[in-house]
């Protein structure tokens, strides 16, 4: 999978702190249905505090994740199940597929913005501003000798639903968040070789703007995300790898990059002016069906992979006999109890997940279960298990 990532790297210095993860199953579990998978009972190491969000390699217990769409991704790298990505800050992320247009259209209309994008009017007039600022200042761009001659080089071939980056060195070393000068450029070529400006982006190196989540786009909208254990250049794509594989490959290893974000001011973006993905730009297709696109690892023979993501569970849907498989992908703990609104039932319990924990049931029989997180009452999901 090709990543979207920038030239400019950092090493991450970090604090640990611990999170003692509680035994699962306290309850017994009803006829029907067997936990395959506990969730381990040794304690999960997280890593950063307030606004980061990167739990150390090693807590986790599988590969899972979303790419672009979850905070975590989780891969198998050298035999260890690591972090290779953390989007978003530590707390409850605001996600909105609202595109640049449509929340300049918002803001002119004159109306109090929506409750789920905890702003007020006036955060979203400055964040309307913000964007317009970055496409007047990329204007000049469409034309590409126009960003070569200010510094702009190729740095990734294009990349599906992304296109290719340009980026600048100079503006990527400074540090400094300024809407007027994005760190890199978006294009994407044609089949006559004509490159067209599609959307921008930024990146924040950690060892000059630090480890927490930045504060630059006005409001809560803007997640931006890290890479780790990245081997570039070399034989190859550009993947996660251990040093060991980067050497052998020839290519240059970075623990970490800077802070990223991708904004979608030209060709404008049904997932949101923020994506990581824009299905407007080739290949095209729904909105709805990038996600599917960007999977978890594949999960093994009879198991359903379902993530718990921003303080939300989700319904399931699965066939008897088979194994769904819950991975933790916030920041705190959550648990996967049987029960509604934070009550527990009598039942399965997966006990504290820490990010990155994964617990799997198998339900021989069908029937609706409803399952709840006995921390946070307002998670609640449903799973109908058919024949």
């Amino acid at each position: 999978m090709e990543r979207p990532i920038a030239l400019f790297l950092t090493a991450a210095a970090v604090a640990v702190v611990m999170l003692a993860a509680c035994g699962q199953d306290s309850q017994p579990t009803p006829s029907g249905i067997s936990v395959v998978q506990p969730v381990p009972s040794e304690p999960v190491e997280l890593v950063g505090e307030g606004d980061t969000a990167r739990p150390k390699p090693g807590g986790q217990t599988r590969p899972s994740g979303a790419y672009g769409f979850s905070r975590y991704f989780f891969e198998e790298v050298g035999g260890e199940v690591i972090t290779t990505l953390v989007e978003g800050p530590a707390g409850e992320q605001v996600r909105s597929n609202l595109s640049y247009l449509q929340l300049k259209q918002l803001h002119e209309q004159g109306q109090p913005p929506p409750e789920e994008l905890r702003m007020t009017r006036e955060e979203l007039g400055e964040l309307v501003g913000q964007l317009d600022t970055v496409r007047q200042a990329t204007e000049k761009y469409q034309d590409v000798e126009v960003a070569l001659d200010d510094g702009y080089l190729i740095s990734l071939q294009q990349s599906p639903n992304m296109g290719a980056h340009f980026v600048n060195l100079d503006r990527m070393g400074d540090g400094v968040f300024n809407p007027a000068e994005p760190e890199f450029l978006l294009y994407i070529q044609d089949e006559a070789e004509v490159w067209e400006l599609v959307g921008t982006g930024f990146l924040l190196p950690t060892r000059l703007a630090g480890e927490d989540h930045p504060e630059a786009f006005v409001g809560p909208l803007d997640n931006w995300h890290v890479h780790y254990s990245l081997c570039l250049g070399g034989r190859g794509n550009i993947d996660s790898a251990t040093t060991e594989e980067c050497q052998e490959r020839g290519g240059s290893w970075q623990a970490s990059f800077g802070w990223m974000i991708h904004t979608y001011v030209w060709v404008d973006n049904p997932l949101g002016v923020f994506a990581m993905w824009n299905s407007n730009i080739p290949p095209l297709m729904p909105a709805e069906e990038i996600r599917e696109t960007r999977p978890f690892d594949h999960p093994h023979g009879g198991e359903v992979e379902t993530t718990i993501e921003n303080f939300s569970h989700r319904d399931s849907q699965i066939k008897v006999a088979e194994t769904l498989v819950w991975t933790n992908m916030d920041a705190v703990p959550h648990t996967v109890t049987l029960g509604s609104r934070g009550v527990a039932e009598p039942g399965f319990d997966s006990g504290l997940m820490g990010p990155g924990q994964s617990f799997a049931l198998k339900f021989d029989q069908p029937g609706t279960y409803a399952f709840t997180c006995t921390l946070h009452p307002n998670m609640n999901g449903e799973i109908v298990v058919t024949n």
